[in-house]
């Protein structure tokens, strides 16, 4: 899950996507990806992982880093 997450936000969101980020990067707080993203960042969760998370859950602080996105994703 980890690694379909980071390719996705690598060639969806990433300028330079030889740009390295982990799955404790800091995305958002670190300006890699916007707050806006997180629309189409739950999209391809939903469609990828079958998985729908609820609005309120999905926000710059819960889904800042890959592992962040991985807790939250396996609690549904």
């Amino acid at each position: 899950m980890e690694a379909q997450l980071l390719e996705f936000i690598r060639d969806e969101f990433l300028d330079d996507p030889e740009t390295e980020i982990d799955a404790d990067t800091k995305l958002i707080s670190g300006g890699f990806i916007d707050s806006f993203s997180l629309v189409s960042l739950q999209s391809y969760i939903e469609r990828e992982f079958g998985k729908r998370i609820p609005a309120p859950r999905i926000t710059a602080e819960s889904f800042d880093t890959i592992k962040q996105m991985v807790q939250i994703i396996q609690q549904f």
